[in-house]
């Protein structure tokens, strides 16, 4: 069980519409403030009232925040064609957020099926307009190679332009960027600077990435003790990867007392938010009975979130489960398929443990040098 001290980009979100505009009184106009007050006072139930009004009226504002409680199913059944059909609305008369959000909803394929293209088109007509949002959500598709051909530095130049508006989120990409070397020289120091800026906003991603610098010491003195109070900054605003990182910390008794109850606490609430490496680390924590009790059925539950994730890790701890039948009947074919797909995704113990499976004739299989002797080579 473990997890890297380190950070994921993170490209695309929805926002609400950011303020009000100066405009003569009308009554949609009144319902849009009234829902923006209890948006604000997070009394959902009656923004979306208030918002419905507004958004009938034909209020663009109105349209695309009834469409972020629909996405996000507050005040409302979450309704991701809902959400949908009402960013539509707005995006259709311009409205630069509601092209972004929907242009997030074509990337990831929520209420519509998933279509780079189209997302691409949405962000380029609000990045047209320097909306910052779509400029930063540009950028995540040529980083990614989504729908396009994967180029860093075009990627890094559209992050730059939403970093240079003050976007925390971008700015946080454009550190990214620095620390990997993606479409620049790598350089942890530039990278602390974009990541502090961000984090003046508190912004999470950006606090444990600061953690993450700090923790391993690049482009700073390393400090366990300034790395752990940046994770727990960000965990504070429920930022999933440094309740994994001060998990992790607990689980071994680095630079806080060893706690498995803490550890078990903080995976889950990271896992509870779809974050894979804590899926695969509660589910240790429930297999091992650390921190919880010993579950393996809730256990085979998390490792197979974090599989549908792509986590070679999980793959490998599935296999364990299946090859001592632990949550699951004993299966050597399945405990060998998942050892496989693990090795296939890198994962050096899954090889070495399909070595040993060849080489010794284990798990029902007959021996095997050749076999053997090609994942040793995988295994390095």
């Amino acid at each position: 069980m473990s997890t890297r001290l380190s950070l994921c980009r993170v490209s695309s979100m929805t926002v609400l519409s950011v303020s009000l505009l100066l405009l003569q009184a009308s009554p949609a106009l009144a319902d849009y403030a009234a829902g923006r007050k209890a948006w604000l006072a997070q009394d959902y139930a009656t923004a979306a009232t208030e918002f419905v009004q507004a958004a009938k009226s034909d209020d663009v504002r109105a349209q695309n925040d009834l469409g972020a409680l629909y996405q996000n199913g507050q005040g409302v059944t979450q309704d991701d064609t809902q959400a949908v059909a009402w960013y539509r609305k707005a995006a259709d008369r311009g409205y630069l957020q509601a092209q972004t959000n929907l242009g997030y909803m074509y990337e990831n394929g929520r209420g519509v099926p998933i279509d780079y293209a189209q997302a691409r088109a949405l962000y380029q007509a609000a990045a047209a307009h320097n909306w910052p949002q779509a400029q930063n959500n540009i950028g995540g598709l040529y980083e990614n190679a989504l729908g396009v051909q994967r180029d860093y530095g075009v990627a890094m130049r559209w992050y730059r332009k939403a970093a240079d508006q003050g976007l925390a989120q971008a700015q946080t990409n454009v550190g990214f960027m620095y620390e990997t070397g993606r479409g620049v020289p790598r350089d942890p120091v530039e990278a602390m600077k974009w990541y502090r800026k961000s984090a003046a906003q508190n912004y999470g991603q950006a606090m444990n990435n600061i953690g993450a610098l700090y923790a391993r010491g690049a482009g700073v003195v390393q400090n366990l003790n300034v790395a752990i109070d940046w994770y727990r900054k960000a965990a504070a605003l429920n930022n999933a990867q440094a309740e994994t990182n001060l998990g992790y910390l607990y689980a071994v008794g680095r630079g806080v007392p060893q706690d498995d109850k803490e550890a078990a606490r903080l995976y889950r609430a990271a896992a509870e938010q779809g974050f894979a490496q804590a899926q695969n680390n509660l589910g240790f924590m429930l297999a091992a009975g650390r921190g919880t009790k010993r579950d393996y059925a809730e256990a085979k539950q998390w490792y197979e979130q974090a599989v549908a994730q792509g986590l070679p890790q999980a793959m490998n701890n599935l296999a364990e489960l299946y090859e001592f039948g632990r949550g699951v009947t004993q299966d050597n074919s399945m405990a060998i398929l998942w050892y496989k797909r693990a090795a296939d995704a890198g994962y050096a113990l899954a090889a070495r443990r399909l070595v040993a499976v060849y080489a010794n004739g284990e798990l029902g299989e007959s021996v095997d040098q050749t076999r053997a002797r090609m994942w040793s080579e995988r295994a390095q």
